[in-house]
């Protein structure tokens, strides 16, 4: 998927030896295939894909490599790759390569997750809300759980919902979840350097994240969607918790280390909130006796929200748009 503020650039002259060492051991989704190695290369017909099913593979490519496509990258490998020049992943996070690169390479993070995790977010939002959650599994072994759902059931058209993280993922959010009626505040560091998307309306906001205690009152749903590092860590904690409404909702798509997990679960015991999605956490897997794991209203996913069969079709098309701009500004 090119990005709407990329224009398509001319294919970079090559050539251009790429080295694909993309495999994951649950999710075939994330495990790169020749399919995907042709989009590549239909997409940069200058290039050369290696697609190395192994890390041995891998590194025997890695002398002839100009790009390198992988989910980790050792610091002793750059000594292996005298002609690296770009280093990619699709993982969003800035977090994700724990290494120091040469002047000379370029690091390259995926920007596409949006498009997938937009759909997560809003599913996350209306089972919730409308009560599909707790009827399969707080309620699932009552026999007609009327009485018991009606009191939380809440209309989506008219909330308020807050995007905590208004970046590449959290704009892809709003965008979604804009055609259900609902009345949108976006939340970033910095507010004023970013443009407001087409898509808000006059009663929707993008605010500094000076802001955010003040809009946490008026929350009817907080969507956080915030990188890793010690500037997000408990940013959500117990005294932001109890600013937010009982009937509101939580859900986390981004770090798991931006909500105070305990004080959430805290909350969530007192009736203090009405129910939370996590799909990441501080530690992962999420251990077998976490507190986690048998709080009410409270559902755990597998850092899931990101599967889906084009992952990598998608990283593949913003990769190339990336490179492209990279390229063609280089030139």
């Amino acid at each position: 998927m090119t990005s709407a503020s990329t224009a398509p650039q001319p294919p970079p002259a090559g050539p251009w030896t790429v080295a694909v060492h993309l495999v994951h051991p649950q999710v075939s989704a994330w495990t790169f295939t020749d399919r995907q190695a042709a989009r590549l290369c239909r997409a940069l017909p200058s290039a050369s894909c290696h697609v190395c099913p192994d890390r041995e593979s891998f590194r025997a490519v890695l002398p002839e490599a100009q790009i390198a496509l992988v989910w980790s990258f050792r610091q002793e490998e750059f000594a292996l790759a005298p002609r690296l020049r770009v280093l990619a992943t699709p993982a969003a996070g800035r977090d994700y390569f724990q290494v120091t690169p040469p002047p000379a390479v370029r690091l390259f993070y995926g920007r596409f997750h949006g498009a997938i995790m937009g759909e997560t977010a809003v599913g996350m939002v209306l089972a919730m809300g409308r009560g599909l959650l707790p009827a399969v599994t707080t309620y699932a072994d009552e026999p007609w759980p009327r009485a018991q759902l009606a009191a939380g059931l809440r209309p989506l058209r008219g909330a308020h919902v807050v995007i905590l993280g208004f970046g590449h993922i959290g704009t892809w959010i709003g965008r979604l979840l804009k055609p259900f009626g609902v009345r949108l505040t976006g939340v970033r560091r910095h507010a004023s350097a970013a443009a407001v998307p087409d898509f808000f309306g006059p009663a929707d906001r993008l605010l500094p994240a000076s802001d955010l205690d003040a809009v946490l009152p008026e929350t009817d749903h907080l969507l956080v969607v915030l990188p890793g590092g010690n500037a997000t860590d408990r940013l959500i904690d117990a005294r932001r918790l109890a600013l937010l409404p009982p009937h509101a909702t939580i859900a986390n798509l981004g770090r798991g280390n931006a909500i105070d997990e305990a004080a959430l679960v805290e909350a969530l015991r007192a009736g203090r909130l009405a129910g939370a999605c996590l799909d990441v956490f501080r530690s992962e897997p999420l251990p077998a006796d976490s507190p986690l794991r048998d709080c009410p209203n409270l559902w755990c996913f597998p850092h899931s929200s990101a599967i889906s069969p084009t992952y990598l079709d998608l990283f593949v098309d913003d990769f190339v748009a990336q490179f492209q701009a990279w390229h063609a500004a280089r030139a």
